[in-house]
């Protein structure tokens, strides 16, 4: 894993766990330790508390004593085949940066085996922080243009395919099929419904808040422009005027230390703890 941070000011910072790194880190010289798998955990859910952490953990295929039985399989005398399993060890945990540093960031990018992801961005005149990653996960089962097909479009396309390929299979037996709860199918085609385009003239009854007094009563048709008080935007040059003003959060405005400040050794770690 690549991990980039970019600073407000220009600068550019690279963690990679690959390049110049020991092949033994996880083992911390135990001669007998087999590592198998290396599992890299990075904690974009601590990131406004405590920061950037990438915690790592690893997997000894030193057998213990666990096994476990591989149904259908058996060795030549009939007996039952069993693996060893392997034990998830504690690494480390390495702080790539602190909850202060990360108000000067402006972006982090994880690049991964299938490609990159902006993790983290911020945007706008309040400096907002923007979890890139619950945003890729959404526009991936969303998101559809002349280029792209949501996850949501093409399960509905392969239901409707499979339908009417098999006419007597029901629609349970369909989900199934193609790995979705026939619930998860269901909310989807709902989802897509209701996103799907209206024609010139359709009224959008749906698309109206309920109001209090009931004093609103009809949908909007496709089409109708409306009335200059409803916009947001100015009447003579299309400018958007906010209802009230904007403010900035000193807070949030970029610090004056240095961002080399913002990275570093933890005050404890993790001691004590347990093979998991």
């Amino acid at each position: 894993m690549i991990i980039a941070v970019e600073f407000k000011n220009g600068r550019i910072k690279e963690f990679d766990s690959t390049a110049f790194t020991t092949s033994n880190a996880m083992n911390a010289g135990d001669k007998t330790a087999r590592n198998v798998l290396t599992e890299l955990d990075l904690r974009i859910d601590l990131i406004e508390t405590e920061g950037l952490r990438l915690d790592f953990y690893w997997y000894d295929a030193t057998p213990h004593g666990k096994k476990v039985e591989i149904d259908g399989l058996v060795d030549s005398n009939g007996n039952q085949v069993c693996l060893d399993t392997a034990s998830r060890r504690l690494g480390t945990s390495v702080l790539l940066c602190n909850a202060e540093g990360i108000k000067a960031i402006s972006r982090i990018i994880v690049y991964r085996a299938n490609g990159s992801v902006d993790a983290l961005w911020r945007q706008g005149s309040g400096d907002w922080l923007i979890n890139g990653a619950r945003f890729e996960a959404q526009r991936v089962i969303s998101y559809t243009d002349a280029n792209v097909t949501s996850k949501n479009t093409q399960v509905t396309t392969v239901f409707s395919y499979l339908k009417a390929a098999h006419p007597d299979m029901s629609d349970a037996a369909i989900c199934k099929m193609i790995g979705y709860p026939i619930e998860a199918y269901q909310e989807i085609m709902l989802e897509e419904t209701r996103n799907a385009p209206k024609e010139d003239g359709e009224v959008l009854g749906d698309d109206v808040p309920d109001v209090s007094d009931g004093s609103e009563t009809e949908g909007r048709k496709v089409g109708e422009e409306t009335s200059s008080s409803e916009s947001p935007f100015d009447a003579d040059d299309d400018v958007f005027v906010p209802e009230s003003p904007v403010t900035v959060d000193p807070e949030m405005a970029m610090p004056d230390d240095d961002e080399d400040d913002y990275t570093g050794d933890y005050d404890d770690g993790l001691f004590g703890m347990e093979d998991i």
